[in-house]
C-alpha cells in the first residue's frame, strides 16, 4: 500500500472516531452540579481531602475548594469529564492574580491546564475567596 493511501486512511479514521465522539455527546461541556457533588468529584482523585468550603464559577464549569489544611482545589471541566487539580499554599499564592472586578486569573504553567479565567456570580464572592485563601491582595493580570 502506498503512503498517501495509508495516510488518507488513517485521517479518516481519526476525523471519524472525532466526530462520533462529539455526535454521542462526549465534546459537550457539562455543569458539575451542586457542592457536594463536587467536593464527592474531588474526593475521587484526592480521598484524603476534606474539603472546607466550595466556590463554584458564575457558568457552574470551574469550582474552587478551599481544604481543610489550608491548601487549593480546582475542578474544571473538560468536555463531559472534569480535571482536578491540588495545590499547597506557596504554589497557589503565586500563580492566582485578579482578571476584573468578578474573575480571578490563574497561570498553573502545566502542559494540561496552563491558564484559566474564573468568573464568580459577584465581586463578593472573589473577595470571599480571597479572604479563605488568606490571599489579601493579588496582583493584576494582564494577559487576556
Amino acid at each position: 500500500m502506498s503512503l498517501p493511501v495509508l495516510v488518507a486512511i488513517v485521517g479518516f479514521g481519526i476525523g471519524l472516531i472525532v466526530l462520533l465522539v462529539h455526535l454521542s455527546g462526549g465534546s459537550q461541556r457539562v455543569k458539575l452540579g451542586t457542592d457536594a457533588q463536587v467536593a464527592e468529584r474531588f474526593r475521587i482523585d484526592f480521598p484524603d481531602s476534606e474539603v472546607a468550603r466550595c466556590f463554584e464559577s458564575a457558568d457552574g464549569f470551574d469550582a474552587l475548594l478551599i481544604l481543610t489544611d489550608g491548601s487549593l482545589g480546582l475542578v474544571h471541566t473538560v468536555g463531559s469529564k472534569s480535571l482536578t487539580r491540588h495545590y499547597k499554599r506557596d504554589e497557589f499564592a503565586t500563580m492566582i492574580s485578579v482578571k476584573d472586578e468578578v474573575s480571578l486569573a490563574f497561570d498553573a504553567h502545566e502542559m494540561t491546564l496552563p491558564r484559566i479565567t474564573i468568573a464568580f456570580g459577584s465581586p463578593q464572592t472573589r473577595a470571599d475567596i480571597m479572604a479563605a485563601l488568606g490571599l489579601a491582595t493579588l496582583p493584576v493580570s494582564e494577559a487576556a
